[in-house]
């Protein structure tokens, strides 16, 4: 085995030579020299490189030329830098070396660090050095030049044609001074190959940690993708690039595909792509973004997928067709997304069955104690400055919604935002058998708000939409009704909206069921009481079971809202063969009702098997029931025969008998009376 000895020292010998040869070349070269010609070079590109130290020579693992306190900033604005880096290695060919040529392949960026920013304004710092590259980029020549240093009367080259790049521990952060908002990315890693302009497509990995003031734990980061750059820098291709994200139990992926691109640097640069998302499962990342959200179901937000293809422009693209996926129900449609001086949206989706319930929080346990009345909610204000600035148009629709109980079939929505005016110019559904269709318009351009509402329901089973939108234990109301309705109001904040509603509702219904009130049975009473002279002691009531109900026949009704008071203003209906008329309050706030009607008999009896009218004077006139207690104590006993009204009516009716008893006596005297003095009157004016 001695020739195995030999030879190692023999090629031990061999590298120590070439070592030793290499060491004599490269302390033969002053690549302080480049220092202004990487300068120029960069300025050239509309970047101001500073060198804060000397550049030397990195003899392993690989050969390469080293620059320590490196600073890049916009060529207008110097001395302020966007980017810096602690070390920067730039990687060099071997042989053209040991002809005294330095041709760098690769670059190495060591703890660099990026900061970009956003003023006020909306202005991003890197605008300034994109601007300064583009404007030198038309004075660029098509090769990049050759560097030379002066060397016994020839030149030297140093050609930057870059085919690695690697970065390490790197970090980027950015600010947002406009919506005070902060991200920094962290752990920073980039390896990518081939990255010389016309040539073949390169692989590029990158890893990072990301955190920011909307995360509440830190973001992963990986990407790989085949990337190839066109001649001049004029676009780039993804073939494809996937980026993944994680952070916990939290995953998600996107997938991209396409190019950008442009003619010329004066020419827009021009976008086509196809993306492809997906976020499963979802739910983790609520806990990520510090969202606290429980929902009815647990299959909820378990999944978000996204696809589409985008083309156009950085100032305009069409994302079509659009495909979103929530959980099981499936979106289709389009968008265009426009960046001119007012943002705008156009989004069109038609959906299949969303039920809504499952997104919401769980209803709260009942208290098993009495609780003291919750303090009235603060106002909150409105955010009328962020609902101006941009520009919508929404068609959404579905075939079927579900939401708090209550199912709609075909629901449509049709919105248009101008610049803090917001016009619904559709909302239509399939609603229990019966159809909504309602309008309005929202303006937020001014100090406060003003909004209006238009619309109307039509044959709809009233209890459904009663149980969904003003569930009541102890109130219900059932059958088919019409409801139109006009409101409008003003105001800063939700508690003037709420107090300057000014509205009015009409109803009607023909079959009406209005539950635990029956009126028949308060009319019975009211008869026993008229009939009996207002004494208020037992009175005998017909045998018979009331049920805990009253159907009103040919029901309308007119109601005003001023606020948080609901006033019906008129009720006009049949109970049997009973007349129903009156009026009355709603108080949303206090929860509670006050009704004042008027029940007057057409016939003898209250219905078939109802308690008898005795007298005629009590036929024909309304007597009158109150109806008051609160929604949440509501009872058959809430609707009682009204004391104050009826004595009033009783102390007139004994009124109109004393007239008529003393009209019946005394009538045939005052007439002959009358007649005696009448001709007296004659006899003395001498008349005939």
């Amino acid at each position: 085995m001695a020739w195995i000895k030999h030879t190692l020292i023999a090629l031990l010998v061999v590298f120590l030579l070439l070592a030793g040869a290499v060491a004599w070349l490269l302390a033969g070269v002053d690549v302080n020299q480049y220092k202004p010609q990487l300068e120029q070079l960069a300025a050239e590109q509309g970047v101001a490189l500073k060198l804060d130290g000397d550049i030397g020579w990195q003899l392993w693992p690989n050969i390469a030329l080293e620059l320590e306190g490196v600073q890049l900033a916009p060529l207008p604005q110097p001395d302020e830098p966007l980017v810096r880096a602690e070390r920067v290695a730039v990687g060099v060919a071997l042989m053209p070396l040991l002809k005294r040529r330095v041709e760098a392949k690769e670059i190495v960026l060591l703890g660099p660090q990026i900061d970009l920013s956003v003023d006020e304004q909306g202005r991003g710092n890197w605008e300034r050095i994109t601007e300064a590259m583009e404007e030198k980029q038309k004075q660029r020549a098509e090769e990049p030049p050759e560097l030379e240093v002066p060397r016994e009367g020839e030149q030297q080259a140093l050609d930057l044609a870059l085919e690695k790049l690697r970065l390490e521990d790197g970090r980027l952060s950015y600010r947002d001074a406009g919506s005070d908002t902060e991200y920094s990315v962290e752990q920073l890693r980039v390896s990518a190959d081939n990255l010389v302009p016309g040539g073949e497509p390169g692989r590029i990995e990158a890893s990072a940690e990301m955190t920011g003031s909307a995360l509440k734990q830190p973001v992963l980061l990986q990407l790989t993708s085949t990337l190839a750059l066109d001649e001049g820098l004029n676009g780039l291709r993804l073939q494809p690039a996937t980026i993944d994200l994680s952070s916990g139990e939290a995953a998600a992926s996107i997938n991209l595909r396409g190019h950008v691109r442009r003619s010329a640097a004066d020419r827009p640069w021009q976008i086509q792509m196809q993306v492809t998302a997906d976020a499963e499962p979802l739910r983790p990342w609520l806990a990520v973004t510090g969202t606290e959200l429980t929902t009815q179901s647990a299959s909820a937000l378990q999944k978000l997928s996204l696809e589409t293809s985008i083309e156009g422009t950085d100032k305009k693209f069409d994302l079509s067709p659009l495909q979103l996926e929530l959980d099981g129900t499936r979106f289709t449609g389009n968008a265009q997304v426009r960046n001119a001086n007012i943002p705008g949206l156009d989004l069109t989706l038609r959906g299949d069955t969303l039920v809504v319930d499952d997104y919401l929080p769980p209803p709260s346990p009942e208290a098993e104690q009495p609780q003291e009345p919750e303090a009235a909610a603060e106002p909150t204000p409105l955010p009328l400055t962020a609902m101006r600035g941009f520009k919508a148009n929404l068609d959404l629709s579905l075939k079927q919604l579900r939401a708090v109980d209550l199912q709609m079939d075909n629901p449509q929505l049709q919105l248009t935002v101008d610049n803090g005016l917001y016009q619904l110019q559709k909302l239509a559904a399939d609603l229990y058998g019966g159809e909504l269709n309602t309008d309005g318009r929202f303006n937020a351009r001014g100090q406060s708000a003003e909004a209006t509402l238009n619309g109307g329901l039509t044959n709809v089973e009233i209890s459904r939409v009663q149980q969904a939108l003003f569930p009541s234990d102890r109130v219900k109301v059932s059958g088919k009704s019409s409801v139109t309705w006009e409101a409008r109001t003003s105001g800063a904040d939700t508690r003037q909206l709420q107090k300057q509603l000014r509205g009015t509702v009409q109803v009607s219904s023909d079959q009406l069921a209005l539950a635990p009130f029956n009126l028949e049975k308060g009319m019975c009473q009211l008869i026993e009481l008229a009939q009996s002279g207002g004494d208020t002691g037992e009175t005998e009531q017909p045998q018979r079971q009331w049920p805990a109900s009253t159907r009103l026949q040919d029901l309308r009704a007119n109601i005003t809202i001023e606020g948080d008071k609901v006033t019906v203003q008129e009720i006009l209906a049949g109970v049997e063969k009973i007349a129903l008329t009156g009026d009355g309050d709603v108080d949303l706030e206090e929860g509670n009702f006050d009704f004042a009607l008027g029940l007057a008999v057409v016939g003898e009896r209250t219905s078939a098997d109802g308690c008898r009218v005795t007298s005629d004077r009590w036929r024909n006139h309304p007597l009158p029931l109150r109806c008051k207690d609160s929604f949440a104590d509501a009872s058959a006993t809430s609707c009682k025969p009204d004391s104050r009204r009826i004595g009033k009516l009783l102390g007139e009716a004994a009124k109109q008998e004393a007239k008529q008893k003393v009209e019946e006596k005394y009538g045939e005297k005052l007439k002959e009376k009358t007649e005696e003095l009448k001709d007296k009157f004659k006899g003395l004016f001498g008349n005939d």
